[in-house]
């Protein structure tokens, strides 16, 4: 018998794989630069992801006070900080995947002044209705077909 599994990407979803299955090829999902991500998406993981690594900057930088030595912490919080910066860079690529823009477009977020332009555009536009070349849209997923507004 499936298992239903529910999460909040979609509403239900029959599933021959075990929860535990489920739940590793969610968290797969954060470091993949396939498919697409769609503007709540795309900022629940910017916030989740800037806490991460700020988190990791501040037991860098306090460390000193519970006299631990500085490699026992230095090397997991740089491997965590650098897995959140991963999973930004991945979600960022998804967010331009929904923009219908090809994933490299990352890079122009090095370029001064354009970068206010492409980040407001990431934040505030939304993404292609239906499916594009990087997949199905994802608000098709949550509702059954795209809602739109206006």
């Amino acid at each position: 018998m499936p298992v239903i599994f529910r999460s909040w990407a979609t509403l239900t979803c029959e599933s021959t794989q075990t929860p535990w299955r489920e739940r590793m090829d969610a968290f797969l999902e954060l470091f993949s630069l396939s498919g697409r991500a769609n503007r709540a998406r795309y900022i629940w993981h910017i916030i989740l992801d800037d806490l991460v690594v700020a988190g990791m900057v501040g037991v860098l930088l306090f460390s000193s006070f519970f006299f631990l030595p500085l490699p026992l912490i230095a090397v997991p919080a740089v491997g965590i900080g650098l897995a959140g910066v991963w999973a930004a860079l991945a979600i960022t690529v998804k967010r331009l995947h929904d923009l219908d823009r090809p994933g490299w477009h990352f890079l122009l977020l090095a370029v001064p002044l354009y970068n206010i332009y492409l980040s407001i555009v990431l934040f505030v536009v939304a993404g292609t209705a239906g499916t594009n070349e990087y997949g199905p849209d994802p608000l098709a997923d949550l509702y059954g077909e795209r809602r739109r507004i206006g």
